[in-house]
């Protein structure tokens, strides 16, 4: 069983790339939000999966929803609130690289407790989080709450996922990414946001820097060039599988889907279990992540696979 914490909101879509720094495409409204494809991901690959985050009351907040609903994650852990949801704003360049514009304050994902969370999760099973659902409280606040309360008693799999242009305090931010990777199991990363966390230090060097403080793995996604895990003193890659892409929205959670599916079916449920883990075991989880976050990378939007698709 997967738990994926934190943001739900509404991406608007560009129906197509555009050339020119001014121009505006036509946008269409989906649900998404790095957890709650997180969500969707780990459910299409067959797992058992909670959805846990707030949810706004407003016509958003009921597609959010009917699409987790839908895909068959467990509601029992959404907070239901009177805001409105997040809108984020998806802009594709020519070549596919995607920023964003986010309409988040007063929004209902800000709005997520820890005291309206049962005080007993469900035994084993991993715990996902992160994403700019860190960034303001009570939201943050409570995810990072939730974190430390639960370090013990399961995995915890941290995706920072930056937005820098949301954050408005890079200090306090700074402060509680720092807390998120030290109490987590295993941090999933690109190399992009690593280079973020770690500016002055080599892709290498901040992987162990992040080790240094208490997390037992790094996964390093490295979009065209593969994926890249550490464990111990050792790291492994694999090569990324050849496609044609028509864009990269959620593949990363797409990526991460697949390890915390690939964890959960070997048992690697409580942190115990990641000191048992092998580079080569590591290596097998990392070819399967890569296969589901190709096939993501070959369609518009979040739209990550289901299990028969990656055994094609």
């Amino acid at each position: 069983m997967v738990i994926c914490v934190g943001e739900a909101l509404i991406d608007f879509v560009p129906e197509a790339p555009v050339t020119g720094d001014a121009e505006l495409p036509r946008w269409r409204p989906v649900a998404g939000g790095s957890p709650f494809n997180c969500a969707i991901a780990t459910a299409r690959l067959g797992a058992d999966v909670r959805f846990a985050g707030a949810v706004s009351t407003d016509l958003f907040g009921a597609h959010i929803v009917d699409r987790l609903r839908g895909e068959n994650v467990d509601l029992s852990l959404v907070q239901r609130v009177g805001l409105p949801s997040t809108l984020a704003f998806v802009r594709r360049d020519a070549s596919g690289t995607p920023s964003y514009a986010f309409f988040a304050d007063g929004a209902a994902d800000r709005a997520f407790r820890l005291d309206k969370m049962p005080r007993h999760l469900p035994e084993g099973g991993l715990l996902q989080f992160g994403s700019i659902a860190l960034i303001a409280d009570p939201a943050g606040r409570a995810i990072l709450d939730l974190v430390a309360r639960e370090r013990h008693n399961r995995v915890l799999a941290f995706d920072p996922n930056i937005r820098a242009t949301v954050v408005t305090d890079e200090a306090d931010y700074r402060a509680r990414l720092a807390e998120g990777t030290a109490a987590s199991s295993i941090l999933k990363t690109s190399d992009e946001d690593l280079a973020w966390i770690y500016p002055e230090l080599s892709l290498d060097e901040a992987a162990r820097a992040a080790m240094e403080t208490g997390v037992r793995v790094v996964i390093v996604t490295r979009g065209k060039d593969g994926p890249q895990a550490y464990l111990g003193d050792r790291k492994t890659a694999v090569p990324a599988v050849p496609v044609d892409v028509s864009d990269t929205i959620g593949a990363g959670d797409s990526f991460l889907a697949a390890i915390l599916v690939w964890l959960t079916e070997h048992g690697v449920t409580m942190p115990q279990h990641v000191d048992g883990l092998t580079i080569d075991a590591l290596h097998d989880a990392l070819q399967f992540a890569t296969k589901a976050a190709s096939i993501t990378c070959s369609r518009m939007g979040a739209d990550p696979p289901r299990r028969e698709e990656l055994s094609h």
